[in-house]
């Protein structure tokens, strides 16, 4: 089985999903996380005079170490692997779910300017793969990126 995370509660949903359905019934699990590269004519990307608003390798090297430790936080077991790699996600994800028997991802709702600018990936696996894909909802309070401040300042914290 291969699950796509991210830092979003709905990729944690996925993630204790996959861990729960692997523990029921035997089969191995492939934790895979694709970091996507920002591009600086996105709008969200660039400040004054072209400056990127952030850095790249900080942000890979955050969201590296912040996934590490979402897939440490379930126990792997020794058979289990986690796999990061940069690409589009939706892409990548249906390429490294070929040889499984499941695709399981995370699903958010998408208002507008959001859906044009991050797509769903949730979406794009489920019109293309050519295994069964699960998509996992978040709860419905848990919105916030994992291991990022909350609106009270605190790393993780449930709002």
């Amino acid at each position: 089985m291969v699950v796509g995370i991210d830092r979003s509660a709905p990729s944690r949903a996925a993630l204790e999903w996959a861990v729960d359905y692997v523990l029921s019934t035997g089969s191995r699990l492939h934790v895979i996380s694709v970091h996507p590269h920002w591009h600086a004519g996105l709008p969200f990307a660039v400040g004054v005079a072209g400056a990127p608003l952030v850095d790249q390798q900080s942000w890979d090297e955050e969201d590296r170490q912040a996934i590490a430790e979402l897939y440490r936080s379930v126990t792997p077991e020794p058979d289990w692997k986690l796999s990061q790699i940069s690409g589009e996600p939706g892409p990548e994800l249906v390429r490294a779910s070929e040889r499984a028997d499941l695709l399981v991802v995370g699903t958010r709702e998408h208002r507008g300017f959001d859906r044009l600018l991050e797509g769903s990936v949730s979406r794009y696996c489920l019109a293309r793969s050519n295994v069964p894909v699960v998509a996992v909802p978040a709860p419905q309070k848990s919105e916030h990126l994992i291991g990022a401040p909350d609106a009270a300042g605190a790393p993780g914290a449930s709002s």
